[in-house]
């Protein structure tokens, strides 16, 4: 039995293999993928995660692959809102950066087990003979499976019973004019995130709640017709790139409530944890983020000490508020009348450094906690 099982292998589960091998924890990583792999995201990298993949010593590898530099913000509705961020934050591909992370975790010592389907946590239930599956036990268990995932439902999570909040993701690669710029573009009841990526590709992301898809019958290529139908900017977007890819890729329903830290003796990290409105593009951040501040406790955890109600509470500071306020700012984007009123009366930069404020780590902050573990 290992000492750690973590499941899921994307960039909040490899950070934290990849951390906990290096001190000499025994890790196992599953994941019912095999890398390297697409994912649906922003891909945008925050500045506030840099800290931590520099002193992992994987930064490098993001500069060496030409991940674009991005310096600024721009919301574009019928006017166009721009404000500048404190530090560049990288332009990556799930494809390039989790295959990074994961090799990191491989070369640190974790064991790593791609392709798996993990079926069951914790005490083996009863299978019927022959059928197959793969029960995961360890002194620590950690869930890093994303928004979504089968463990939700059996540990009986609250979210998955909500109806009323789901959304859907979809993104695809093109290729076009670079930018140095994160884009959002606002239409009826979701949005577009718009950056460039290593290897002169440019992503675009959206989001859209559930009630806006009816009658597409999951053809993205359908719905994104109908969007550049009614937003003129969203036109102009479409006409200026080709796809790089055969089709969108599209995500299990995303749910926008309040999770637990901590379920059923399982340490949530990444979007098990808490899922951030894809808007702030603070969702990899956060990720790393969360590994970050679980690694420690997990340590913690395997000499006997109780830490769930510490994990829970520490998860909860540095994380609920950045939650609440991508709520706020995904309600106003998904609304483009009130979006382009409020742009109008915005006159200054201060709206956009209070936004980043709100959303993201301090840097200062996120390089305490870096210096704590590593030194």
């Amino acid at each position: 039995m290992e000492d750690v099982a973590i499941i899921g292998a994307g960039p909040a589960g490899s950070t934290l293999a990849a951390l906990l091998a290096a001190r000499g924890v025994s890790v196992a990583l599953y994941d019912r993928d095999k890398f390297p792999r697409d994912k649906l995201c922003g891909e945008f990298l925050s500045y506030d995660a840099l800290p931590i993949l520099d002193a992992m010593g994987v930064l490098a590898a993001i500069d060496t692959a030409d991940a674009p530099r991005i310096n600024r913000c721009r919301v574009i509705g019928a006017r166009t809102y721009e404000f500048e961020l404190p530090h560049a934050a990288r332009g990556v591909s799930r494809l390039f950066l989790d295959d990074l992370l994961l090799r990191t975790a491989t070369r640190n010592g974790a064991i790593v087990r791609e392709g798996v389907t993990v079926t069951s946590i914790g005490t083996p239930p009863s299978q019927p003979e022959g059928t197959p599956a793969l029960h995961v036990d360890a002194r620590v268990v950690v869930g890093a499976w994303g928004r979504w995932g089968r463990f939700d439902q059996q540990l009986d999570r609250a979210f998955v019973r909500d109806r009323s909040h789901r959304n859907f993701g979809f993104k695809r690669h093109f290729t076009g004019p670079a930018t140095d710029s994160i884009d959002l573009y606002s239409f009826n009841r979701g949005y577009l995130g718009v950056n460039s990526v290593e290897g002169e590709i440019t992503n675009i992301c959206g989001l859209v709640h559930a009630s806006r898809l009816s009658g597409h019958k999951g053809r993205w290529d359908s719905f994104v017709e109908t969007i550049r139908a009614d937003e003129p900017k969203v036109e102009e977007l479409f006409s200026r790139y080709e796809p790089a890819q055969d089709s969108y890729l599209s995500s299990e329903p995303v749910i926008f409530r309040a999770r637990a830290a901590v379920e059923g003796g399982v340490f949530m990290i990444g979007d098990a944890s808490g899922v951030i409105d894809p808007l702030t593009g603070n969702g990899m951040a956060m990720a790393i983020q969360s590994a970050l501040l679980a690694a420690p406790l997990i340590v913690r955890a395997l000499e006997g000490a109780a830490v769930e109600e510490e994990y829970s509470r520490i998860h909860r500071k540095f994380f609920a508020k950045r939650i609440a306020w991508s709520r706020r700012a995904a309600f106003l984007l998904s609304r483009p009348r009130l979006l382009d009123a409020t742009v109008a009366a915005v006159r200054t930069p201060k709206a956009g450094n209070l936004f980043l404020r709100h959303t993201r780590a301090s840097r200062n902050e996120v390089m305490r906690l870096a210096e704590a573990w590593f030194c």
